[in-house]
Formats: C-alpha cells, structure tokens, sequence
C-alpha cells in the first residue's frame, strides 16, 4: 500500500513538471530586464546547419492549432524559428517551448509580426489541432506569430529528415533530439541549435538575420 501512495505521488509530481517549469521561468523573468537588442551587421553564427534545406519548399498538407490548413509558402519573407515538440513530453519539450516563448517575449517592439514560430509535431496521432491549442495557451503561445503543426507521419518524418532531426517511439514516450533551427526570409536553414542553447544565442542569430533583411 505505502509503494503505492509514493508511486502515485511520483506520478502526480512528473505530470505537473511542465507547470513547475513554466511558473519557475515567469517568475524569473519578472525580476528581469529584456535584453537591450540593436541591429548588428556580420557573419557571425551560433553554430551552422548540418545541411541545406529550404523549409519553405517543403511539400505535405499542415494543418495548425486552428484546424487551418497551412502551407509553409506563407511564411515566406519571414525569418522563422522551428522547434520539434510533442505535447505529453515532459522535459525537453516543454524546456524547447519556454525557450522559443523567451525569445517571443525578449523581442522589441520594432520586430513584432517579422519573426514567425513554428512547433512541429512529432506524434500527430495524439497532439490533433484541439490538443496543440490547449498546449499553446498553457505556454501563453497563441500570437499570431505562431504556428503549433501537424501532418501525416510520412509528412512529418521526411521534414524531421530534412533537419537531421532524430525520433523513435518507445512505448508511450518518444527518444528525439533536442533541436531550435532558424530560417531566414527565404526559408533557408542558417542555424541549427543542438541542446544546451541559451535563448540568448538565438536572438543574436535573429539579429543577423534581421540585419540582412533590411540590407537585401
């Protein structure tokens, strides 16, 4: 009986991991001051792509958080950031969208509506439209600046190829990489982020390409 009371505590406590996480971050972040962003000119970069890859051609129907049908065609012009997530994932994944959410809030003023965000899933059997609504409003994520996808498994397997991005299902749970990837305005990959990124890593490399917008 008593390794059943401390089994199901456990369990409780690991559900509520995501909410700890999320609470955590809003209440350091309050302490804080956003970075203080200007535009700088360069080449430098965080860590570059394993290959090219224009995500803007991708090919598969996308349906989004809204049971809207979306083709990646429309972001093009846009600088976009690209994260895989499931939405029972309890670490990572949640750890990825906090990140991506960082970077949304950090923004300035001026980059509102030029950056969009785009979480993909990697088990659409689960995480229907409804589903990834509910997990976006938990991360305060339904700007209109971003995008929580799902496809068919093939659809989603050839675009997580094209990333280099590693999944297998083992029971109920997924083994998968850790991985945020920047696009520029044409859907070119500039930026790979493999584990252990700090948000702020990715506004730099936002910078740059915003910078190249406004020279090109």
């Amino acid at each position: 009986m008593r390794l059943l009371i401390i089994r199901s505590l456990a369990i409780g406590l690991l559900s509520c991991m995501p909410l700890f996480i999320w609470l955590g971050w809003k209440a350091q972040r309050s302490s804080e001051t956003p970075l203080n962003i200007s535009p700088v000119s360069g080449t430098r970069s965080p860590t570059a792509p394993v290959r090219q890859l224009n995500l803007y051609d991708a090919a598969g129907k996308w349906t989004d958080q809204d049971s809207n049908p979306v083709s990646f065609k429309q972001f093009r012009g846009k600088p976009a950031l690209v994260g895989f997530i499931y939405t029972t994932c309890v670490d990572t994944c949640s750890l990825l969208t906090l990140q991506m959410k960082e970077v949304e809030t950090w923004m300035p003023q001026e980059w509102q509506g030029r950056v969009q965000f785009l979480s993909v899933t990697i088990d659409p059997e689960q995480d229907t439209p409804e589903v990834l609504r509910k997990y976006a409003a938990r991360f305060e994520a339904l700007s209109a600046s971003w995008s929580f996808l799902t496809a068919s498994e093939e659809t989603i397997k050839a675009l997580t190829n094209q990333f280099s991005f590693y999944f297998r299902k083992e029971g109920s749970a997924y083994i998968h990489s850790d991985m945020l990837a920047l696009v520029d305005k044409n859907g070119n990959l500039t930026h790979q982020f493999w584990g252990g990124y700090s948000p702020e890593k990715v506004v730099d490399a936002l910078k740059i390409n915003l910078a190249q917008e406004i020279t090109n």
